[in-house]
């Protein structure tokens, strides 16, 4: 009967942890956030698959780069910084994506958006599917047809990536729900 309590503790910990994590990339992956051209963040956030509870990280140089989160697609398209969301500038930003939706960066020093240092995040609410190991398909890159204040939906056509590019971090998704489940289960346990 112990062994059995036991393991039933061991498993409900480990899952515990699982639904607390999510994964973490690092934006323009080993090239990080720069001007210099060898990026393309329309390519590296396409290959993606963003979903609330995930945190992307800017790593770059302080004194030559910055991060500024912009409200609409038009600042975003046009490199507009004069009313930014949020700004970084620690060479070393994470930040926690909390909602669905996209979300728009770009740096904010003069010439380095226009010569393609900005980045649209998709994000998705998480799904059973993002509880498995599986690839999950790359969102729909195109912008021009999305609405700011709707929903994102992920493309039908859309291609599984042969390279997800995470982090060690563990992949396993936020669930409140499943959260709690846990939580009732050790409480229960403990009882």
């Amino acid at each position: 009967m112990a062994f059995a309590k036991n393991s039933m503790l061991f498993f409900m910990v480990m899952a515990l942890f699982g639904v607390c994590f999510g994964t973490v990339y690092k934006v323009g992956d080993s090239n990080g956030w720069t001007d210099k051209g060898s990026v393309s963040y329309k390519d590296w956030a396409s290959s993606k698959t963003f979903v609330v509870g995930d945190t992307i990280v800017f790593e770059y140089n302080a004194k030559e780069q910055n991060v500024v989160q912009v409200k609409t697609l038009a600042e975003f398209n046009g490199c507009n910084s004069k009313a930014p969301l949020s700004a970084y500038n620690s060479g070393n930003d994470a930040v926690a994506l909390k909602k669905a939706g996209h979300f728009f960066y770009i740096c904010g020093l003069p010439g380095h958006c226009e010569a393609g240092q900005k980045v649209d995040i998709r994000v998705l609410e998480p799904s059973p599917s993002h509880l498995s190991p599986s690839p999950s398909p790359a969102p729909n890159s195109n912008h021009s047809q999305h609405n700011e204040s709707s929903a994102p939906v992920p493309s039908p056509s859309a291609k599984a990536p042969t390279s997800p590019n995470k982090s060690s971090a563990p992949s396993v998704k936020s669930s409140s729900g499943l959260f709690m489940l846990v939580v009732i289960g050790v409480l229960a346990y403990l009882a």
